[in-house]
């Protein structure tokens, strides 16, 4: 379906606007060759992001057996018509991020008519994207050329861009997914049907760059920008009967008083989990304002006063990091939870509250809740997997089933070694939580060093990822290969302040030894005891600090 809009202007230049609906196999064909025009932003999707790409094109591809149609969203662009050239004006990030996931499913394809096809979705008599100068080398040689997903760079991870960083990343959590059990080939083949025929976006277009670029930017600074926050009170209040409003108002503003505008939207969205107890692709206020019947004399101002307030207040209390420092025991299990996770673990930490009170049982649950969460995230588990998991566990709290009990909080063997296996990965230092889970494991030696922070807490390489030819790092490590393979694991790094970071440098063993050893952080005292740091103690040093992270979570190894 397409939509044609034109205006006279005062030079009597028609203006024209096209406005397209666009099946993915049209948008990724010769139709389009896209090009990242000079305003266009950075790549800057991470695993959370594409891995919500993934599992939300799945799921709606499971629910009507591949039948339903669905909307990637709306892309912006520049094109002259009957010509290919199209310059993405908007819609780079997810224009990228379905390149990925082609040439990952190209990748591990077997059949090879198969491949064909998909390599067709990545190029054509060229690259169907054509990225800025300076990522293009990368996305030929990472994703865009047969068999590229699975080379990894020869380069340090540091001397890649940001940009290149995502690109990586997201490419390799597409590969572990859809390479996984949830993925067998059948799948597969399924998804790239579902990709292909069903999957469109919507297209926007004008024929010239700078005119495409103005009519977003007019876009961008003529709309007020509200919070989500702001969004869901304005909707919400508007619905309830006009003799309410007013103590609806006031509940709403004590209440963000004690969170603040982010975590009021969150908590809107914990309870409406709590409400419905399964995902929901309608905006929150929609769902809550059916749900709660807003619209009934009272309905709404009930919510406030009797829900989303004692709420409020227990996820304040929960919020209050101050109080993980006093050496109480539960709010320093919750202070952890944040660490890794502001979300994830509410809704389940807000149903426990209000159906229990038991100190010892609470406790108990909120450490089994705390590994969860961490061993999931470490896991890399899918964003709908690890929602489902907490779906799960709600019912567990309803049935009043002990925590010592309940299923959902065990950790399985396939979960215990997705979590050891990123930990053990080469490339462990570029992992979006290296640093939160150096700070846990040195908590796990007895210190919370506190979080990772330019000015005061940085990561240190021992094993420097480059030092000068002649540097008796090359006793051990005599090439850039053994160099690649042993400095980003967890065991080659530990936390010191910016200033012995500094004096750290690329130095030797010998001469950094002393500022490991009078360092302030733990971490770094206890790797000071090493006589010399070869390969094969940075492998036992991994294995140290897996070993002292799982045993603080009760996990074998």
């Amino acid at each position: 379906m397409s939509t044609r809009v034109e205006g006279e202007g005062r030079s009597g230049v028609h203006e024209v606007i096209s406005v397209k609906v666009v099946p993915l196999k049209e948008l990724f064909s010769d139709v389009y060759e896209f090009r990242l025009p000079y305003f266009q932003r950075a790549y800057a999707w991470q695993t959370a992001e594409i891995g919500r790409l993934l599992s939300d094109i799945t799921q709606a591809m499971r629910a009507s057996d591949g039948k339903r149609g669905y909307f990637l969203g709306k892309l912006m662009v520049a094109k002259k018509q009957g010509q290919p050239e199209t310059a993405l004006v908007d819609g780079h990030q997810r224009v990228m991020s379905l390149t990925l996931l082609f040439a990952v499913l190209r990748d591990l394809e077997s059949n090879p008519a198969l491949q064909i096809r998909l390599n067709d979705f990545v190029r054509g008599n060229s690259v169907r994207l054509k990225p800025q100068d300076a990522m293009a080398l990368s996305c030929e040689r990472f994703v865009q050329t047969p068999g590229a997903t699975a080379v990894e760079p020869e380069d340090d991870l540091d001397l890649l861009s940001e940009t290149e960083r995502n690109v990586i990343e997201n490419r390799n959590y597409l590969r572990t997914e859809l390479s996984g059990a949830d993925y067998p080939p059948e799948v597969r083949h399924a998804l790239v049907t579902y990709l292909s025929e069903r999957c469109c976006v919507i297209v926007a277009s004008v024929e010239d760059d700078e005119e495409a670029w103005s009519f977003l930017r007019t876009e961008e600074e003529t709309r007020v920008d509200f919070s989500k926050s702001d969004r869901a009170k304005f909707s919400l209040i508007a619905i309830v009967p006009p003799g309410e409003r007013a103590a609806c108002q006031k509940v709403w503003e004590s209440c963000e008083a004690l969170l603040g505008a982010a975590d009021m939207h969150a908590l809107l969205g914990h309870l409406r989990t709590l409400k419905r107890r399964r995902s929901s692709g309608k905006p929150i206020e929609i769902d809550l304002a059916e749900g709660y019947k807003f619209n009934s004399p009272g309905a709404g101002l009930s919510f406030l006063e009797n829900q989303f307030k004692p709420a409020a207040e227990r996820l304040a209390m929960l919020r209050k990091s101050s109080e993980g420092r006093d050496g109480r025991p539960l709010p320093a299990v919750s202070e952890r939870l944040k660490w890794i996770d502001p979300q994830l673990w509410v809704p389940a930490a807000l149903l426990w509250f209000e159906r229990n009170q038991d100190p010892d049982e609470t406790l108990l649950f909120f450490r089994k809740l705390e590994r969860l969460i961490w061993m999931m995230k470490i896991a890399g588990f899918d964003p709908t997997k690890q929602s489902n998991r907490i779906l799960q566990l709600l019912g567990e709290i309803d049935r009043t089933v002990s925590p010592a009990k309940m299923r959902e909080l065990e950790i399985t063997n396939a979960l215990r070694d997705a979590a050891a296996s990123n930990l053990r990965s080469p490339t462990f230092d570029a992992k979006h939580y290296s640093g939160r889970v150096l700070r846990r494991v040195s908590l796990s030696l007895g210190q919370d060093p506190g979080p990772i922070e330019r000015t005061t807490l940085t990561i240190e390489h021992v094993l420097p990822r480059g030092f000068a030819p002649k540097s008796g790092w090359r006793t051990h490590f005599p090439s850039a290969r053994s160099v690649r393979d042993y400095s980003h694991r967890l065991g080659n790094l530990t936390l010191l302040s910016p200033e012995d970071n500094q004096r750290a440098d690329t130095i030797d063993w010998a001469d950094k030894r002393p500022i490991f050893a009078r360092s302030q952080y733990v971490l770094s005292q206890k790797l000071a005891e090493a006589e010399s740091w070869t390969p094969a103690r940075i492998l036992e040093r991994t294995e140290e600090l897996i070993a002292l992270l799982f045993k603080d979570w009760d996990i074998k190894v």
